[in-house]
């Protein structure tokens, strides 16, 4: 879940501004006819969502008159206004105290200590005296206090919220530990008792006491062993994200590919109808990940390493790295998504390849980003890997002498966002003389998501792309040696390259949703090239998901491809495909 500070700001600041007016307070509320939650107190104001009769919220009530009340949907995290007579005002939100004033110290450090552990799996916030904090999941944080009495807050998407009175004693450790019960938030706090004896005492019987003395070693004799390049002393909690996957399929008509639908392998010919046709099923598609989270001087250093068992043919079924960066401000190093790409664009296919026109690669990077403004738009620019790929025989060395260069910029509005991306690339070879040349490749690639309804029930994702020497980037024709070719003259091609693809969307609850995708690729040709050379190809895929609980995910999905070849010969290929998901 992404925490968005910005808007939980803004409640904090509308809940602060409600308590200066002696009759305002949150209360527990129910919707008693649907209606619309709205950014303003005016009818002509922007729709921010539906709310239907019998939902859960709370409310701010101001004065009896006001035709608008505020609305805080705490299942979403929305804030809004909303019709006075279609909201049935519960109760007030009751207050809890938090307060344990019996364990003060006996060494005066004129404060207290108090450590936040955030035991959910998702994003909380944590609001003292004002001062917010965000706890990432599983996330801890220590904080020193004066003694005496704080107000809380506590919140999260999805959750009903926790307020009242946090009581602590001067010169005292406590532990508050923040859970999640049927969609509740609630929190416990818990002294820390600390001894000074030298001796551990454990009581296992009334009349009986085992005492364990200090363990004495002369640390002087202790003998390290390490390699310059070994790893470092741990500094930091490590979290561990993944999922065990089961994909299975079933090709009606031809490709040998099991975990992606690829069509640029769509047999061409007499063939076409009867290769590979069959069962598959296995746990490739698995991954795993390990997150760390350092605190530094101006922010937090975050951490990142991802692998797949996706490696090697159907057999093997090697642990590949996926994913490898660390992310200090706006500055992202390692290995991630390219910077071409738009991932918010991206359908959701039970086929992982997804369409076949979408930029979706991997590469080493230094990416800067940051958003611009007081809005949501943002900008990045960074060098990537260069690597390109031949169709010769001719042996080359695929180090270049300049990284690939590229820039986005994202506009964000109400109902979605727009994306362009440039990228400039140089392409150097060995010509027949042994000599390095280098020739420019470019390409541009307009992306976005839009929602069509104000409930946000139906989405369209769409791209479009078009550049030069560029097909590395293009999901459908990566590792197949399209950047550029050799001629019989010895010259290179550096063929054109264009597609795009759209998805419509549509939840038909919140746990059910489905989604129809098209897309096409085109990639120029020569004369000399073969009649049999690849030239475009079309994909097409209809797909749904169930989340059946919060951590279980099944995906179904029909996808139907189209090779077609210089000479226009075509070939067809479909599948019927299925994943059961489930997250660590």
């Amino acid at each position: 879940m992404t925490f968005d500070f910005k808007n939980y700001t803004l409640l904090f600041l509308l809940f602060f501004l409600s308590t200066l007016q002696t009759n305002a307070q949150w209360m527990r509320a129910e919707v008693n006819q649907d209606v619309y939650l709205r950014d303003y107190a005016d009818k002509d104001s922007r729709i921010i969502m539906s709310m239907e009769k019998g939902r859960g919220l709370l409310a701010l009530p101001i004065s009896k008159d006001d035709v608008y009340i505020r609305i805080w949907d705490y299942q979403t995290g929305k804030r809004g206004y909303a019709y006075n007579k279609y909201i049935t005002l519960i109760d007030t939100l009751v207050k809890g105290d938090l307060t344990n004033l019996e364990v003060k110290g006996s060494l005066k450090r004129g404060g207290t200590t108090l450590h936040i552990e955030n035991t959910e799996k998702q994003d909380v916030h944590v609001e003292i005296d004002q001062v917010p904090y965000a706890l990432m999941p599983y996330q801890e944080i220590t904080l020193r206090l004066k003694s005496g009495d704080h107000g809380i807050w506590i919140s999260k998407d999805g959750a009903f919220p926790f307020w009242g009175n946090l009581g602590l004693a001067d010169s005292a450790e406590y532990v508050l530990k923040i859970a999640n019960e049927e969609d509740v938030l609630v929190s416990e706090l818990k002294p820390i008792y600390s001894m000074q004896d030298t001796v551990r005492m454990e009581f296992h019987h009334v009349d009986t006491v085992n005492i364990t003395p200090k363990v004495k070693i002369d640390t002087a004799r202790i003998v390290t062993n390490k390699h310059p390049q070994d790893l470092e002393k741990a500094k930091s909690t490590v979290g561990l994200r993944g999922y065990v996957k089961l994909n299975s399929i079933f090709d009606f008509n031809g490709l040998s590919d099991v975990d992606r639908f690829v069509p640029v392998e769509i047999p061409v010919g007499d063939v076409r109808n009867t290769q590979d046709r069959g069962f598959y099923m296995g746990a490739r598609q698995s991954r795993l990940g390990f997150s760390s989270k350092v605190k530094a001087k101006t922010g937090y250093l975050n951490l990142y390493i991802e692998g797949d068992f996706a490696g090697g043919n159907t057999s093997q079924m090697y642990f590949r790295l996926r994913q490898a960066y660390a992310e200090y401000g706006y500055l992202t190093v390692g290995q991630t998504w390219t910077t071409f790409s738009n991932l918010e664009a991206l359908p959701l296919t039970v086929d992982r390849e997804g369409p076949n026109s979408s930029v979706a690669i991997r590469q080493g990077m230094i990416r800067y980003e940051k958003k611009v403004g007081d809005n949501q738009n943002v900008f990045a620019v960074a060098v990537e890997s260069p690597t390109i790929l031949f169709t010769d025989s001719v042996a080359i060395d695929q180090r270049q002498l300049a990284p690939d260069v590229v820039s986005r910029y994202k506009w964000t509005y109400a109902d979605g966002h727009l994306q362009v991306s440039g990228l400039f690339r140089l392409l150097s070879y060995t010509n027949k003389n042994d000599n390095v040349n280098s020739e420019v490749g470019y390409g541009i690639n307009l992306s976005g998501k839009q929602y069509l309804t104000a409930n946000e029930d139906n989405i369209l994702y769409f791209q479009g792309i078009y550049g030069k020497g560029i097909s590395r980037y293009v999901r459908g024709f990566r590792n197949y040696n399209f950047d550029a070719f050799f001629s019989p003259e010895g010259n290179i091609f550096i063929p054109q390259t264009a597609g795009g693809y759209f998805s419509l969307e549509h939840h038909w609850s919140k746990k059910l949703f489905s989604n129809i995708t098209a897309g096409v690729t085109w990639l120029e040709t020569a004369n000399w090239q073969e009649d049999n050379a690849y030239q475009s190809s079309y994909y097409g895929s209809f797909n749904s998901y169930w989340f059946a609980f919060d951590r279980m995910q099944l995906g179904l999905g029909y996808i139907y491809g189209v090779r077609r070849n210089k000479d226009n010969e075509r070939g067809y290929a479909s599948r019927f495909q299925m994943y059961i998901r489930y997250d660590i």
